[in-house]
Parts: structure tokens; sequence; C-alpha cells
């Protein structure tokens, strides 16, 4: 027997799904289709995200996005730029404490629309 097919029914990620594909086409970033793929995907397959591997990933001041949760085990000793679709309390409170900043996915593409220099960290 064939698995039914989910469909997404949260209208918040429906709709950045939908704006991070029209971003692609109109400015050529393959970061935004990867970006919607990804979170096409079972949720259950979102990224969850550790301090400590954000650490050891990036230099101070590189600009990130996670697509799925950024959880707080493990600390940060540089400042980063960051997006992703949640934040625990604890990572939010240690980015911020490190001179990091937290962006939303929409402000992050309005300031950089091409998607150039953003690693993606999952």
């Amino acid at each position: 027997m064939a698995r039914k097919k989910t469909e997404k029914t949260n209208p918040e990620l429906i709709e950045l799904i939908r704006v991070f594909r029209q971003s692609a086409r109109e400015h050529q970033a393959a970061i935004w289709k990867e970006l919607a793929r990804r979170l096409e995907a079972p949720s259950n397959n979102h990224a969850e995200v550790n301090l400590s591997r954000l650490n050891r990933s990036t230099s101070s001041d590189d600009v990130v996005v996670v697509p799925g949760k950024v959880l707080g085990t493990g600390s940060i000793d540089h400042p980063i730029c960051i997006a992703a679709l949640s934040f625990s309390e604890t990572a939010r409170v240690k980015i911020l404490a490190a001179s990091g900043k937290i962006e939303t996915f929409s402000k992050m593409m309005d300031t950089m629309p091409s998607g150039s220099n953003i690693k993606i960290i999952r």
C-alpha cells in the first residue's frame, strides 16, 4: 500500500517556502531554493543544531541559516548573524551574549538577496 503524502499545515511555513522559491527565481540564488526544499521535508527531518556545532563550523561575523531549530547546548565564542525557524531560549541568550545577531529569514533575504556568503548549517 502506498504512503499518503502529508501536506504542510503551518501557514507561516507554507508562506516562507513560497517566498524562498520566489526569491530564488528572482535573484537566481540557489541557496533560497535549497532552503525551500529542506523546509518542505517532514518536520522530523528539519535540522537541530547545537551552539557547539555552530562554534566549530563558523568564524567571526559569518552569516548562517539553519533550516530548523538552534539548540543551546555548548557555547559560542564569536559573533555570528543567524536565521533559523526557531531558537531555544538558552541559544538565543548565548548568541546575543557573544555579540551575535538573530535575524528573520525575510530580513536576511532583503539584505542579502543573492544569498552569497551565507552558510547553511544542518
